[in-house]
């Protein structure tokens, strides 16, 4: 299951975003989320961040991290201004 706590903070990027980039909060073993884990070199789940060539980045392990690194990888991918 989601942690509560970023599935929250993902909600409300997207809700932010979500116009501009996709974003997702996904258990692990849906989709091609356990691919993508193995591909970023996560040991179990945490933020895979691809652009929209697919190109991986960047990835942050675990579920420890809060609202800040959340905004940072988003910021990452956003389009420049």
């Amino acid at each position: 299951m989601l942690c509560s706590k970023i599935t929250v903070i993902v909600n409300d990027q997207n809700k932010e975003h979500g116009k501009k980039i996709a974003i997702s909060a996904v258990k692990v073993g849906e989709g091609k989320s356990k691919e993508d884990i193995k591909e970023a070199k996560l040991a179990s789940h945490g933020i895979v961040a691809r652009d929209k060539d697919g190109k991986l980045v960047a990835a942050v392990e675990g579920h420890s991290y809060g609202k800040d690194k959340v905004v940072e990888v988003i910021n990452k991918l956003l389009p420049e201004k």
